[in-house]
């Protein structure tokens, strides 16, 4: 699991997130950032961008925040 702060690279953003929870701040290959919440139980498509000229690429993936209400259920 990631820690807070922690970032990684991906080629596949729903494989990255498979096992995680929290909300992620995630730039994608062109640039654009948004936040994705993964949630216990919830699952994201496969989201894999095309390559450009024959190179993959990858999403940048932040943790930002833990889910609050999945903490206290583990507690």
């Amino acid at each position: 699991m990631l820690n807070l702060n922690e970032t990684i690279m991906a080629y596949d953003l729903a494989e990255a997130l498979m096992d995680e929870f929290g909300k992620f701040e995630v730039t994608t290959p062109s640039g654009e950032q948004f936040f994705v919440t993964s949630k216990p139980g919830h699952s994201l498509s496969n989201l894999r961008p095309v390559p450009h000229n024959g190179n993959s690429l990858v999403w940048r993936i932040r943790k930002v925040a833990e889910l609050q209400s999945f903490q206290e259920s583990i507690r």
